[in-house]
């Protein structure tokens, strides 16, 4: 006889939003880079634009969803096609790009977008010195103004953004950075590389503190810490099976679990969430989000939300954005086509009246706990959380 696991989240649902509540009108870029083409926060959804020339990308508040006018700003400085853009953990108004054009740039989304007629041409800081395109962009979890920058130049540099200024050079990858995922305290960088190994670096030394073999098909890798000492890595099989990876951050000589998925052709797109434990896959070119819960080393399937509307890009909301009134966990926003982003609320089934302090631990508070400075002088602090209350 099975024993069935007990788990708050076991019957986690997905919903997509009404149409009248997806974002339409867009121009979503057509560039091939494996990036998600979008990213969110509490007030507003970006996503890299398909620009006629330079790079551009656009930042939309969350009450401008519907059909956008034609001439909504675009934030355009872009000489290359956007490829990547991050918001930062800290402040809802900044965003980073980063581009085709070698350059990674960090921008302050101006008061009054929505009414606003001309482009954002200025950023507050561009990013150079990259000797090829810069693919991810990725802001530090923990401390202010601290940004990972991957270049197709095979580096991956990480920045004191306020003194513009490189503090740390990754080095030693022989192809291109697949991606590139910050530990829970910022203290290390996963890199995930097309040469098939998987890195951990010391944010602060720059040495590389492991690496092993990652999958081994000839596809792109992604990857995502799940724990202070665990990771995951979607990738491909020397087959050609879709792949996760459970791996200990400690030892990258083999995984510590490997779960062949299926055998299509679009990349895995995973997302972690650290208060409800669950991991969220996203297949591109699918309509499928599976989802699973991580403990004791295993991770348990809980569901899958299915679409006949195939996914080009996932995006998620931070923790302290979702909608507690009506018991959600988790929102994506997926890029649909070249010209609507959807989103898709993920919620406990409960009927409740009050806050259910039992499926929301505290979050990420989005203050940081350490300033670039101390950062850089190899201080460490955990990320600081809020009661979601």
């Amino acid at each position: 006889m099975s024993i069935v696991r007990s788990s708050k989240y076991r019957h986690v649902f997905g919903t997509a939003f009404k149409r009248e509540e997806c974002y339409e009108n867009l121009r979503v870029s057509i560039s091939a880079w494996d990036t998600n083409f979008v990213t969110a926060n509490p007030k507003y959804l970006c996503l890299n634009w398909n620009a006629g020339g330079g790079g551009a990308f656009i930042v939309i508040p969350h009450d401008q969803a519907g059909k956008l006018r034609g001439d909504f700003p675009l934030f355009s400085a872009h000489a290359g096609a956007v490829l990547d853009t991050a918001f930062s953990p800290f402040d809802d108004d900044i965003v980073a790009s980063g581009a085709e054009d070698h350059k990674a740039m960090v921008w302050r989304v101006p008061r009054g977008l929505a009414e606003r007629e001309e482009d954002v041409t200025e950023p507050i800081a561009v990013l150079g010195g990259h000797g090829r395109k810069v693919g991810h962009v990725a802001w530090n979890p923990v401390a202010r103004d601290v940004l990972a920058v991957s270049s197709s130049d095979h580096t991956v540099r990480i920045w004191d953004v306020e003194r513009q200024a490189v503090g740390v050079l990754l080095e030693g990858f022989k192809d291109t950075v697949l991606s590139i995922a910050w530990s829970p305290n910022g203290s290390q960088l996963a890199v995930a590389c097309r040469d098939k190994v998987l890195r951990i670096f010391d944010a602060r030394s720059g040495q590389c503190l492991q690496q092993g073999q990652s999958h081994l098909g000839v596809k792109g890798s992604r990857v995502v810490w799940v724990s202070p000492t665990r990771l995951v890595t979607t990738g491909f099989s020397r087959t050609s099976d879709r792949q996760l990876n459970l791996w200990d951050s400690q030892s990258l000589s083999k995984p510590l679990l490997t779960r062949n998925i299926d055998m299509s052709a679009g990349m895995l797109i995973p997302f972690f969430d650290a208060c409800t434990q669950m991991l969220y896959v996203g297949g591109k070119g699918d309509g499928n989000i599976r989802y699973y819960e991580f403990a004791d080393d295993t991770l348990y399937e809980l569901a899958t939300y299915s679409s006949t509307e195939p996914q080009r890009g996932l995006g998620v909301m931070p923790k302290r954005g979702v909608d507690v009134v009506r018991c959600e966990v988790m929102r994506f926003f997926k890029v649909v086509g070249n010209s609507t982003v959807e989103p898709i609320s993920f919620k406990v089934p409960r009927k409740a009246e009050s806050f259910q302090a039992d499926i929301y631990p505290p979050a990420h508070a989005g203050v940081p706990a350490l300033s670039a400075e101390e950062f850089f002088a190899g201080k460490d602090a955990e990320p600081l959380l809020v009661d979601m209350e």
